[in-house]
C-alpha cells in the first residue's frame, strides 16, 4: 500500500468505514462478504455505512479480506497491518491433506524446549483461528520449562488423590487412582514429560470461551507439525482447571477469578517420527 494513502486512510480508520473512492470498482464485494450485513453497496454506487451500523461493526476485516483493490477500511482496524496475502506460497490440496494425516498426538518429547522465538510464532498464528463475534478473548499462559510442567503435573495428581473424598464420581471418571500410582511409579501421564505447554484463558462468562480455545488450539497444531513440534492435548489438567477442588492448579497457572481455563497444549519436539497413517473408522456420514 503506497505510504501517503495508508497516511489518508489512517487519520480516519479508528471509528469510521472508509473507502478509496479512486481504487473502489462499486462491484459490493465488501456489502456481499459482511457478516453482520451493515455495508449498503447498491449498484453503481460507493458501499457506505452509517454511524449507528459503525457502532455494530465487530471488526472481522471481511470487506478488507476480500476487496480485490483493497480500497475499503473497516471501523477500528490499521490498514497499515492488513498485509496482502501470499499465493505462491499457498500450499496444494494434497500437501495440507498430507499435513493433516502426518499428524500424530506426541506423548514422548525430547528434552531440549523450544526456543522462545518459535513458541512465539506457533502461538501468533492463533491469533488468526475464527472466534465467536470475532471477540478474540483468548489469552495464552506458557510453561517455558521442564520443571513448570513437572510442577503443574504434581499439582493435578494431587488434586487426583483427593478427588475421590471430594468428588467420587469425577475419580471413578478420569481414573484417579490409576494416575497417581502410575505416577508413583515414576510415569507422568499428566503432561507427558513435556518440556513446555501453553494454556488457553477465555473470560469465564464467555459462553463460545470452550469452543474459541478448542479451535485456536487445533489451529495451533498446524504449524506446529509443520516446524516439526509435536503437539498433545492436557486433558487431565483441563479436568482439574475446571473443577471446582482445582484452585491449586488455576492459581499456579495465574488463572484469575473471572477466567475460565479452557484448553492445553503439551509442547516439544518428538522424541519419534511417525512413518505410517493408522486407520480410523469409516466415515459417519448423513447427505441430507
Amino acid at each position: 500500500m503506497p505510504q501517503n494513502r495508508a497516511d489518508n486512510l489512517q487519520e480516519n480508520h479508528m471509528s469510521h468505514f472508509v473507502v478509496d473512492r479512486d481504487r473502489c470498482r462499486k462491484d459490493g464485494i465488501c456489502a456481499r462478504v459482511c457478516p453482520v450485513h451493515i455495508i449498503q453497496a447498491a449498484p453503481g454506487d460507493f458501499p457506505a455505512m452509517n454511524s449507528h451500523q459503525e457502532a455494530l461493526c465487530i471488526g472481522c476485516g471481511q470487506c478488507m479480506a476480500f476487496c480485490p483493490t483493497a480500497a475499503c477500511v473497516a471501523p477500528g482496524l490499521d490498514p497499515a497491518q492488513c498485509r496482502p496475502l501470499r499465493h505462491d506460497l499457498q500450499p496444494a490440496a494434497e500437501q495440507v491433506e498430507e499435513l493433516i494425516f502426518a499428524r500424530r498426538s506426541v506423548r514422548v518429547f525430547k528434552e531440549t524446549p523450544l526456543p522462545r522465538d518459535v513458541l512465539l510464532r506457533l502461538l501468533d498464528a492463533t491469533r488468526f483461528a475464527p472466534t465467536a463475534k470475532n471477540a478474540q478473548p483468548l489469552r495464552w499462559i506458557v510453561l517455558e520449562s521442564r520443571p513448570q510442567t513437572k510442577r503443574l503435573a504434581e499439582l493435578v495428581v494431587n488434586w487426583m488423590r483427593r478427588l475421590p473424598q471430594e468428588d467420587a464420581n469425577m475419580a471413578r471418571a478420569c481414573h484417579a487412582e490409576g494416575l497417581t500410582r502410575a505416577w508413583d511409579r515414576g510415569t507422568d501421564v499428566i503432561t507427558r514429560d513435556a518440556p513446555q505447554a501453553a494454556v488457553a484463558v477465555a473470560p469465564a462468562d464467555w459462553h463460545w470461551g470452550m469452543s474459541d480455545a478448542a479451535i485456536a488450539a487445533a489451529y495451533l497444531e498446524l504449524p506446529a507439525q509443520a516446524h516439526g513440534v509435536g503437539c498433545c492435548w492436557g486433558g487431565y489438567v483441563c479436568l482439574a482447571l475446571r473443577h471446582p477442588t482445582g484452585g491449586e492448579v488455576r492459581a499456579f497457572l495465574g488463572v484469575g477469578e473471572q477466567e475460565a481455563a479452557c484448553a492445553v497444549q503439551l509442547l516439544g519436539r518428538p522424541l519419534f517420527k511417525p512413518h505410517a497413517r493408522p486407520p480410523r473408522k469409516p466415515l459417519d456420514l448423513t447427505w441430507l
